[in-house]
């Protein structure tokens, strides 16, 4: 019976250091993602409850691994959460953690520019800054008027945020939160 244990005790013990060899291999090669500090997802569903109680529908474009989407979840439980990026690895993982949770997320291995983001109430980007204004002139196409966004750092070049949320007091460049609401002429402030 102990070897048994043993033999399955180290046979998880491969399993996982063959996963973390992944993880590694996978930001090597692929690039880092963007991960939102804990501070900042507390933030993002103040501005949530804030901006958009009602809500029924947030997409995390950019989801990485799904850290965040598992949070949103398990703060807005009312929420039909996505999350969305364009590697195979991190939506493994991503959907790996939402089903030990047993948290009902939606994943999709998907540029996000070939979404379709027309009944997204809420859409939460923490991309590189180059990608900005791509993702802006997609927002104003597809958005419905009433959705609102919330980018994290880098914000968008020709529409007024709402509100522009300061994370860390003490180091205000680092996790800005940038809120936009959609109205019919663009996103503007209201």
């Amino acid at each position: 019976m102990i070897y048994i244990f043993l033999f399955l005790l180290i046979a998880l013990f491969n399993l996982g250091a063959v996963l973390f060899l992944i993880l590694v291999l996978d930001s090597l090669v692929l690039g880092h993602d963007l991960p939102t500090s804990r501070k900042a997802a507390k933030a993002l569903v103040k501005l949530i409850k804030q901006y958009k109680p009602d809500a029924k529908i947030f997409y995390d474009l950019g989801c990485g691994r799904g850290t965040l989407t598992l949070r949103i979840k398990r703060e807005l439980p009312s929420l039909l959460v996505y999350g969305v990026d364009n590697n195979p690895v991190r939506i493994l993982f991503a959907a790996l953690k939402s089903k030990i949770l047993r948290q009902k997320i939606y994943f999709k291995k998907q540029n996000i520019f070939q979404t379709d983001l027309g009944e997204i109430n809420i859409v939460y980007a923490y991309l590189w800054y180059d990608l900005m204004p791509l993702l802006e002139e997609k927002l104003q196409r597809e958005l419905k008027e009433g959705s609102i966004v919330i980018t994290n750092t880098s914000n968008f070049p020709n529409w007024k945020p709402k509100e522009i949320y300061i994370v860390h007091p003490k180091k205000p460049d680092f996790e800005k939160l940038f809120v936009y609401i959609k109205k019919d002429q663009g996103l503007k402030d209201i």
